[in-house]
């Protein structure tokens, strides 16, 4: 799209769209989107984070009572324990945000219009392509899930190059998105007024200094802002090196020292966008845990997304926005221009990657795919993981490779030098023109 004459938005929205199709089980039309753009010196963040469906309520789980005492060993009647949030279903569902997103990116900045920037996702949803290794292994993993519903079962389950006709179709009516087919066949919870009640929101990123640097983040309900305070935690780093354990333990503790969350996340994408007037974009777009809710809208190829698993139980009701969001796009400036558009996948993880990133570049010097390439840590509340590669911190190797996140980043150096690398952990890539 960039070749074609595009700007960095339209490139970003024609990826994403592509990226729906190709790598269905971290992101889709079914899914929520956050970015940050930068354009002719005005930063703007995007927040496309759907509600719960307004007939959404939690159903008390049913359980089995313990047999009464007695020398018949008469059960007694079923009990019901307090209700969960589901993790998966069609209840763990809100209204997706991403297609507003990009209509509303798009009419702010873009040049393109959605019908023709999605015409290389309707090419591969209808003709099929080649399954990347990160969705094989995800399928594989998630067969359980993606059996339960009948239209998941027979996508995405098939043998073969992964072919979606339906979701082809509904790419190309995308601009109806919010009252059409998908709209009005989404299950029960859902109702058409739902989709027609969503709006994407504009919103003010906010901003920390940093050693010559602006960082900025998304505000909540991201979780992005996070970073900037730990940031302003953050013990200096002078006189240590990556390869001190004390580089990495002044980190930790900052991040402990704010974020009380550090829980497992799930999947994402995250790309990154410059063109060459300088327009920027840093986008994270999800479908929470991997292929989401495991429902199929059907008849549409959409596949919802599950991120009302981070609801409590006590937030969890009908048309309530979600208060904690993992998706955190960033970008750092310096004297008012991003010299830095980064991000990665990965949950609760990604603001502790973004510290990582930060200080192995503006810090230890190093270049940006060396940076990336790093070997990570990450702390949840109940253990330290760390890759292989990195002083002893007291940590243990990850569970899975998956949890050190995808991070991808562009690295402006200069007016004429631009420098772009993607994680070798992922299936990604970084392309110039």
């Amino acid at each position: 799209m960039l070749a074609r004459g595009g700007n960095a938005v339209d490139a970003a929205v024609a990826t994403n769209l592509v990226l729906a199709v190709v790598y269905p089980h971290t992101c889709g039309l079914g899914g929520d989107l956050f970015a940050i753009i930068w354009s002719e010196g005005e930063l703007v963040g995007m927040n496309s984070s759907g509600r719960l469906p307004r007939n959404a309520a939690l159903i008390p789980t049913p359980a089995l009572g313990r047999l009464k005492p007695s020398a018949t060993s008469e059960a007694s009647g079923a009990a019901s324990s307090p209700p969960t949030v589901p993790k998966r279903g069609i209840g763990s569902a809100t209204v997706p945000g991403a297609v507003a997103a990009w209509q509303a990116m798009l009419a702010r900045y873009g040049t393109m219009p959605l019908s023709e920037l999605a015409e290389p996702a309707v090419r591969l949803a209808r003709e099929g392509c080649v399954r990347a290794p990160g969705l094989e292994t995800a399928t594989e993993a998630m067969s359980g899930l993606l059996a339960r519903d009948a239209d998941a079962e027979r996508i995405f389950l098939a043998e073969g190059p992964l072919v979606q006709a339906e979701l082809a179709q509904t790419l190309e009516d995308i601009d109806n998105f919010y009252a059409g087919s998908v709209a009005k066949n989404a299950p029960s919870p859902f109702a058409p007024e739902d989709f027609a009640e969503h709006r994407a929101e504009w919103v003010e990123p906010e901003r920390t200094e940093w050693r010559g640097l602006e960082v900025c983040e998304m505000p909540p309900n991201s979780r992005g802002y996070l970073a900037l305070r730990a940031l302003d935690a953050l013990e200096p780093l002078d006189g240590f090196t990556p390869d001190d354990a004390e580089w990495h333990q002044r980190q930790i503790r900052a991040i402990k020292g704010v974020d009380p969350a550090m829980d497992l996340g799930g999947d994402t994408i995250y790309l990154c966008v410059r063109d060459e007037d300088g327009m920027a974009v840093s986008l994270n777009q999800s479908l929470s845990g991997p292929f989401g809710s495991g429902v199929v809208i059907p008849g549409t190829g959409v596949l919802l997304h599950s991120r009302a698993e981070y609801f409590t139980p006590d937030e969890y009701v009908g048309g309530a926005s979600l208060l904690r969001h993992t998706l955190a796009p960033a970008m750092a400036l310096r004297d008012g221009e991003p010299q830095l558009i980064f991000g990665t996948m990965g949950g609760e993880s990604q603001i502790q990657v973004h510290l990582q990133l930060l200080t192995r570049i503006h810090v230890a010097g190093q270049d940006v795919g060396d940076a990336i390439a790093a070997p990570r840590w990450r702390i949840t509340r109940d253990a330290l993981w760390q890759e292989p590669g990195l002083p002893d911190l007291g940590g243990i190797p990850y569970p899975y490779a998956e949890l050190a996140g995808h991070a991808n980043a562009i690295h402006v150096r200069g007016p004429l030098e631009v420098a772009a690398a993607f994680d070798p952990r992922s299936d990604g890539a970084a392309a110039g023109y």
